[in-house]
Order: structure tokens, then C-alpha cells, then sequence
């Protein structure tokens, strides 16, 4: 992001309204409860600002086990997502027949104590730039997004993205083309077995419907797990989906990097994630396993490499990195 964006946040602030989310449509959700993005508004050259609402209480975003509690890295990411789609359709006039396709996100929180929950909802605020938009015929393509981020009033990290653009029929032509045939929404698979998830206590969480992993082996060093997740989720599948979104998939890597850290001796009630990256590097099929993988960390280590594989191939990869004290 530019220095003079950087800066926009020091000078007065802009108006920005907490009083009511934007259009549901505009951030590609189903239901309204998960909306987080409250306003929207062009504060310079290729400058934008957007608001966010932090829930207090919401049985996905809220359900963790770690005291006292910090605003979720993942609610966080999903509301920048939400800002910068919104901004797409509002300020680049990207089509709304639009779908998008994440190819690389990271973001990184940089003070713990401004993530606090307190009594009140919390309020984001979410600077956005659109450094590199490529079109093709008449039609954005692709889109990188730069932001930064304050929290109640306290600058709190940075976000980014790189996202692939298309027509809903392009992408439904390009999923039938890949697979030699129509690929199933999280409508039409069967309902998988979940007895052998994790016990929620050991990825951070306490209720079952949020564990999103399986069948844990820990073998010379590295632990794999199964992505096993609830699809009547709707915090993780708001709507119909052909494939395990990103948000599912960050969820995967959040904990089985916990769980490593569970495992390797640390307290769970006083670790948080701080920062991801990942990148998604094909469709994750909805009718394969995908196994994720990691290296149990080391003395002092806070940063957990996550790769996802599906027969055979990758389909992904993350960096998780934990914050909080290294021994039980």
C-alpha cells in the first residue's frame, strides 16, 4: 500500500456508519448474519474505506476455548474479503454476475492487546487499495488488494490478495472442463461419517459443529489429519458451493497448527493465531479426501507450515503463526 494511503488513517477521520450492514448481494453471502461490512466509500485516488462490525457473539467466529479473548484472525480475513468485494463491485464497477477465485491471500495482525473483546462490538475499519487490476476483454480478470487495518481506533495489521475473476458461466464452463463432468456442490455429496473428528479442546474450539479435521497420525515428526468439515455449517458454506472454499481451507490449517501446538506442549487457552498466508493453487474437490500435513514445531518455533494434498497433488499451502506462551 502507498505511503499516502498509509497515512489517510492519521489525518481526520472519515465518516464511517456502524449502524447497518451493506447489501448481502454486494459481499457474496446467502445470509444476512454474515455480513460484517457496514459501509463503503472512496476517500481518494484508488483509495477506499470501508467498516466492519465484530460480532460478540456468533457460534463460529466466537467459538474458541483461548482466554481472555482476541477478535479472530479468520473474522478479520473474512471481512476484508467482504470490503474488498463490495469495493470491486462499487468502485472498479466489476459485474455482479462475477465470480471470484482466491489465489493468494495473507494477513498479519500485529498487536494482540488492541484484539481484545471487550463489551461492546468491535470496530474495523479497512483501507483498500486495488494496486493491480488486469482486464481482457472489457472485463476485470484479475485484482490484487492491498490493505491495512485498525481496530477501534488502533492500527492492528495489514491484509492482502490476489483474486482471479470470471463469469459464472466461465467458471461453471472451466469446473465441467477439468473434471470431464459436472462437479457436485456441497448440496449433493453425501453426508461424510464425522465420529473420528477431533475433540474440539484439541484444535482450540468447543463445539463440535466448527472441528473441520480427522483421523490425526503423528509419524516421525509430522502430523496429518483428514479435512473432515460440518457442510450444514453455515459460517464455513453460507451457500452452495462446488468445492472446499478458502475460508474452509484456512480453517484446516488454523487447526492443525493448534493441534501441533497442543500436542507439542503448549497451552491452548493462551494461544492465538496471528497471521496467515496461504496460497491455493487448484480446486479442492469436494468428492476426495484432502489430507493436510505439518511439521510439529520446534522449542520457541511459532510458525506452522501447512500443505494440503489431494490424490496426490497440491492443492494448497499455509503458514499459521501462533502467538502466546510455548509450555504447559
Amino acid at each position: 500500500m502507498s505511503e499516502n494511503a498509509v497515512g489517510t488513517l492519521a489525518e481526520p477521520p472519515f465518516h464511517i456508519r456502524f449502524a447497518h450492514t451493506v447489501d448481502r448481494h454486494l459481499v457474496h453471502r446467502a445470509a444476512v448474519a454474515e455480513v460484517f461490512v457496514t459501509d463503503t466509500r472512496q476517500i481518494g485516488e484508488s483509495v477506499y474505506l470501508a467498516g466492519a462490525q465484530t460480532p460478540l457473539s456468533h457460534s463460529y467466529f466466537n467459538d474458541h476455548i483461548q482466554r481472555g479473548a482476541l477478535t479472530d484472525v479468520l473474522l478479520v480475513l473474512e471481512a476484508c474479503r467482504q470490503a474488498a468485494v463490495c469495493g470491486g463491485h462499487t468502485f472498479l464497477d466489476i459485474a455482479m454476475d462475477t465470480s471470484f477465485l482466491v489465489n493468494e491471500v495473507s494477513v498479519q495482525l500485529r498487536d494482540p492487546e488492541a484484539l481484545r473483546t471487550g463489551s461492546d462490538p468491535g470496530e474495523l475499519q479497512i483501507l483498500t487499495e486495488y494496486p493491480a487490476v488486469r482486464m481482457k476483454g472489457g472485463r476485470v480478470r484479475q485484482v490484487g488488494v492491498e490493505q491495512e487495518l485498525t481496530f477501534n481506533g488502533a492500527a492492528v495489521g495489514v491484509s492482502s490478495m490476489r483474486v482471479s475473476a470470471m463469469t459464472k458461466h466461465e467458471y461453471g464452463s472451466l469446473r465441467t472442463y477439468q473434471r470431464g463432468g459436472v462437479a457436485p456442490s456441497t448440496r449433493e455429496v453425501p453426508r461424510p461419517d464425522r465420529s473420528g473428528i477431533l475433540a474440539p479442546a484439541q484444535v482450540g474450539r468447543t463445539s463440535p459443529g466448527n472441528v473441520v479435521l480427522a483421523e490425526p497420525v503423528f509419524d516421525a515428526g509430522r502430523l496429518t489429519a483428514r479435512l473432515l468439515p460440518d457442510f450444514d455449517n453455515r459460517s464455513l458454506f453460507d451457500h452452495q458451493y462446488d468445492h472446499f472454499p478458502a475460508m474452509t481451507l484456512l480453517e484446516g490449517a488454523r487447526q492443525l497448527a493448534l493441534l501441533a501446538a497442543f500436542w507439542s506442549g503448549r497451552q491452548l487457552s493462551v494461544t492465538h493465531v496471528l497471521g496467515m498466508d496461504a496460497a491455493f493453487l487448484r480446486f479442492a474437490e469436494l468428492d476426495a479426501p484432502v489430507v493436510l500435513s505439518a511439521e510439529m514445531p520446534g522449542s520457541g518455533e511459532d510458525t506452522v507450515d501447512v500443505a494440503f494434498q489431494q490424490s496426490d497433488r497440491s492443492v494448497a499451502t499455509a503458514s499459521v503463526r501462533l502467538y502466546g506462551e510455548a509450555k504447559a
